[in-house]
């Protein structure tokens, strides 16, 4: 079975990344991820980038190179990144009826800050950061427990 391809845009300004707040029905959940998704039928990977691009942030964008491909484990596509600039209009929630009851905001992210988008950016920032020539800020720890008997003291 051939997999899905999706594209998705790493469109940064002044150190920060341009992400979606999408709705996954089957999980009841709002997640964060990047602009993009799902070739439809006879689309090129930039095509149906442009086409999701002003559905979704109402923007036109110029499609740079490819910086990253990945298959996750267990899921039914592949993901291809691009380095994408923005020619025209400034991202806002599109209007289009079909994507906008899924779209819940945009947001610009800073690269450095994975804690950020949650686990989501705990686990996909860094390398996107890594790619577009940022350094991530490594995760605070948190001080060691202190233990009860001294809390009690």
């Amino acid at each position: 079975m051939r997999k899905r391809q999706k594209a998705y845009a790493l469109i940064v300004e002044n150190g920060r990344l341009l992400l979606v707040r999408y709705y996954y029905p089957d999980e009841d959940a709002w997640y964060w991820n990047f602009p993009g998704g799902t070739l439809e039928p006879g689309e090129t990977l930039e095509q149906a980038l442009k086409r999701e691009l002003m559905e979704e942030c109402s923007v036109e964008v110029e499609v740079g190179p490819m910086v990253l491909k990945d298959a996750p484990p267990g899921r039914d596509y592949e993901r291809y990144f691009f380095r994408c600039r923005i020619k025209k209009g400034r991202p806002q929630v599109g209007s289009d009826p079909a994507t906008n009851d899924s779209i819940g905001a945009l947001e610009w992210v800073d690269l450095t800050d994975p804690d950020r988008c949650g686990g989501w950016g705990r686990r996909n920032l860094p390398q996107v950061a890594r790619v577009l020539g940022f350094e991530p800020r490594r995760r605070r720890r948190l001080p060691p427990p202190v233990p009860r008997r001294v809390l009690q003291k």
